[in-house]
């Protein structure tokens, strides 16, 4: 039995490696769509006062109809941020609080005292600032000040839609992003081809630990310019799990509680971002409560890890297992995963699953016998656009041109109707759906258990040599 062991693990490596396609090396070539806004307020230049004291551009979190959330690096840890009507009209005020680990905020604020030293990421001073009592749906612009000053140029805004908008809500969604290269900017880069209000991610914006460079470089690099415009509501994937758990990936985020999971509504849709890496039963009773307390007409769930799925790694059962009698009894319409790198759609028991995980990284061929509805392999994002009524998805490849078309009409009587490609298509993947939820307490990093990995040092480095510094802002 010992010769055997080698000969399968050899044969195991070589289907692995031939599972991979070559990476993508081409160019694209999009016209932007023109964006009203930032004539109305301009693009949020950084000033030249700015520069001095911005160590991360603003980026928007957390948006509802009457609130949103800024939040930006800083070497001084304060500033505020004013919300104005395009014609100047100041309408509310925010005032900057640190947003990362207390435990660390000390040392960060001591790192950037330090006159010309150059930050890691991990040193970043992040603030938030959150600014209440807006109108849904209303594009405002903004500025970040400090002491009166301006450090960034007036930057537009728009507040989340209300439920009934005649108007469709449009956001795009896209998974596996995080290795930044060329087909990475490319998918980036073709977004700004279609219209949308935010941006959702299904996990692993940051290969290959998720720690904070590989954020700072990955993600905040590669979508800076449209973060400052637009919300982003990501969903964790094993790759940011990799380090300390997640805790670079919490830091840099403002999400809604309790943000390893949450939830949030923008116009007719009712969103869910799931954790795949952790199915435990403290969150599948959540997930159960808050699809129950649901009233709009519209449910889209999503994750990091698929449930269906015929990639080589193969579907991840567990997970199929915790989430998706849920998802069934709630009839969710839409479930959004990644994780692998390519494009499918199946539908069981009335639920529409999408694996979308070719937002740039390197994708992978299918195997074996399919049950996939649709399949193509090829790097892509979804832009979508949904009423009350109608809810459409685009699947867009890396070149601007469509995969498919995936449309739901909802009637009065909750009856969803389904169109592919603009014609009707009822059809059904032939599989049984789950019939019980089993939860999983362990720390999943899809196949191995990341609780077993090698961490990155807790703590910012001081060298104390240098004079001590003013103290920190208090911390929020």
């Amino acid at each position: 039995m010992r010769s055997v062991r080698p000969v399968w693990l050899g044969l195991l490596c070589t289907l692995a490696c031939c599972s991979k396609l070559p990476l993508w090396e081409g160019k694209v070539d999009v016209k932007p769509l023109e964006r009203a806004a930032l004539k109305k307020c301009g693009t949020g230049k950084v000033t030249a006062e700015g520069a001095m004291k911005v160590t991360r551009a603003p980026y928007l979190q957390s948006t509802t109809t009457t609130s949103t959330m800024f939040a930006w690096g800083t070497r001084d840890g304060k500033g505020e941020v004013i919300v104005e009507e395009p014609d100047g009209k100041v309408v509310a005020r925010g005032e900057a609080v640190y947003a990362g680990e207390p435990d660390l905020q000390k040392a960060r604020f001591v790192a950037q005292q330090r006159p010309g030293k150059e930050l890691t990421a991990d040193e970043l001073y992040i603030v938030k600032a959150e600014v209440k009592g807006l109108e849904p749906s209303h594009l405002y612009c903004y500025r970040i000040l400090d002491d009166g000053i301006a450090l960034t140029e007036r930057a537009p805004m728009s507040t989340a839609a209300a439920p009934g908008g005649k108007e469709p809500i449009h956001f795009v969604a896209v998974g596996d992003t995080g290795t930044g290269d060329a087909a990475a900017l490319a998918v980036a880069k073709q977004m700004s081809s279609v219209p949308f209000d935010f941006l959702v991610f299904m996990g692993d914006i940051a290969y290959t630990r998720g720690t904070a460079d590989q954020l700072e470089s990955k993600f905040f690099g590669v979508y800076r310019d449209y973060l400052r415009y637009v919300p982003a509501y990501p969903a964790l994937g094993n790759h940011e799990r990799r380090t300390m758990r997640g805790r670079p990936y919490f830091e840099a985020f403002v999400l809604p509680e309790p943000e390893r999971y949450y939830s949030f509504n923008w116009g007719d849709v009712h969103f869910v971002a799931i954790d795949t890496t952790q199915r435990d039963s403290a969150q599948l009773e959540w997930l159960d409560h808050d699809l129950a307390a649901n009233k709009l007409p519209w449910v889209i769930v999503f994750g990091h890890h698929p449930m269906y799925t015929n990639s080589f790694r193969g579907p991840q059962l567990a997970i199929r297992k915790a989430f998706a009698k849920i998802l069934t009894d709630h009839k969710v319409d839409l479930v959004m995963t990644g994780h692998e790198h390519q494009y499918e759609r199946f539908k069981v028991a009335g639920v529409n699953y999408v694996i979308s995980g070719g937002g740039g990284g390197h994708l992978t061929r299918f195997w074996g016998a399919t049950d996939a509805l649709k399949q193509a392999t090829v790097h892509h994002f979804l832009s979508f656009a949904v009423t009350a009524t109608k809810l459409e998805m685009r699947a867009i490849d890396i070149e601007g041109k469509e995969i498919e078309t995936l449309t739901l009409e909802k009637k009065p009587t909750g009856e969803v109707k389904t169109k592919v490609d603009h014609e009707r298509d009822e059809r059904q993947t032939p599989l049984p759906p789950e019939h019980e939820v089993k939860p999983d307490e362990k720390l999943h990093d899809e196949p191995d258990d990341d609780t077993k990995k090698d961490k990155v040092p807790a703590t910012v480095p001081v060298t104390g040599n240098e004079p001590a510094p003013a103290q920190p802002p208090a911390s929020s």
